[in-house]
């Protein structure tokens, strides 16, 4: 497998748990249709944690409460020919009183007349005009706050919108549900949003009922199993440590080895391990690419000693750091480290690394000593 290409987000096929924030996005939908508003709804977490796969659920759940769901790109936000194919208006129709602006350019097919009415006003006025409730989904939201991405003079526009519809300002309901890595919340906070529902910021480990839940269905479904060895999903469970990536790597190879070997030997566990085990690894050197060993070297010398699960200090994270490289160097190794998921902000304001078999793999391939 190369380590150019790990398949880490998408709906997942066997959806277990996150009960929780299912339940209070639920009552979200239905406070913000009475009250005719809306709000950001951020879904925030590590690589692998399942927030591509949630986004999915939460969207089913909208529209079975008669919401209209549309899963948009960034410059949606600040770019009414963006966001005007994905409301699904009819192409090739005439439209007028759209914004004139820097970077804005035509939909392909689209004849389109332009005014001079600027370009969040435009984007107000189609949110305000959906006949539904609407819910906007967008995913990797982490990118609003990367270099470049938002252009210069487009930014005012992007938080006159996010305003607008995080503090219910549009007279309709419409909602943005938003998902990304670590780094997102304070991407938000440069356009002027500052705070979202806590119980849903952050998003972990599966529970582990949900976990052999998930390892079940695969092993029923893909492998063909009408009674699933428990040994083989409570084993499965354990090493996978409740992380959705990390589940589907070892449940797929599960399942593929009961589908053609029918018979759940000891052997065939142990095959079923090692696989998704090199799995692992793979996906720890995808999130680690583009980090030198050196650099990683010291981010195993900062979690050594640090018991899994566990978390540290901002202050004692840097001071590590700032031992082998200055100070500007030491920020952008815990920003890079951060926006890559390799370490994560939990509710306490400490960072920790939220995989446990990632922190085993990075203090053992990479902690002082090793070659």
């Amino acid at each position: 497998m190369s380590s150019d290409f790990i398949f880490d987000r998408g709906p997942a096929e066997y959806f277990h748990g996150r009960k929780e924030i299912i339940d209070t996005f639920a009552s979200a939908l239905e406070a913000f249709r009475k009250k005719n508003e809306g709000t950001i709804f951020l879904i925030q977490g590590a690589p692998g944690a399942g927030k591509t796969a949630l986004l999915d659920v939460l969207s089913k759940h909208a529209k079975k409460r008669g919401w209209k769901t549309a899963h948009i790109c960034h410059n949606a936000l600040w770019n009414p020919h963006e966001l005007l194919p994905i409301l699904r208006k009819r192409r090739g129709r005439q439209i007028t009183g759209l914004g004139a602006g820097a970077g804005i350019g035509n939909v392909g097919g689209a004849n389109l007349s332009i005014g001079i009415k600027p370009p969040a006003h435009t984007i107000t006025r189609l949110l305000q005009k959906q006949r539904k409730p609407l819910l906007l989904i967008l995913d990797e939201a982490q990118a609003l706050g990367l270099k470049d991405v938002v252009p210069p003079e487009m930014k005012g526009i992007l938080t006159s919108v996010l305003k607008q519809i995080h503090n219910g300002d549009l007279g309709r309901p419409v909602m943005l549900l938003a998902g990304g890595l670590g780094t997102t919340e304070v991407a938000f906070t440069t356009f002027g949003i500052s705070w979202f529902m806590r119980k849903c910021r952050l998003l972990g480990c599966l529970s582990q009922e949900s976990t052999c839940a998930v390892i079940r269905d695969f092993l029923i479904h893909e492998g063909g199993a009408s009674k699933p060895p428990l040994q083989w999903i409570e084993t499965i469970a354990e090493r996978s440590h409740g992380w959705p990536q990390h589940i589907v790597s070892y449940a797929d190879q599960a399942a593929n080895y009961l589908a053609s070997k029918q018979t759940p030997t000891d052997e065939g566990l142990n095959a079923v391990l090692q696989q998704g085990r090199a799995e692992q690894i793979e996906y720890y050197k995808v999130r680690a690419k583009g980090i030198v060993r050196k650099k990683r070297q010291v981010l195993a010398e900062i979690f050594a000693d640090v018991p899994l699960g566990e978390t540290m200090e901002f202050e004692d994270i840097m001071a590590t750091i700032q031992k082998e490289y200055s100070h500007e160097v030491a920020e952008d190794l815990f920003n890079n480290a951060l926006a890559r998921g390799i370490i994560d902000e939990r509710e306490d304001g400490d960072y920790g690394i939220p995989i446990p078999s990632f922190h085993t793999w990075l203090v053992d391939e990479y902690a002082r000593g090793k070659d």
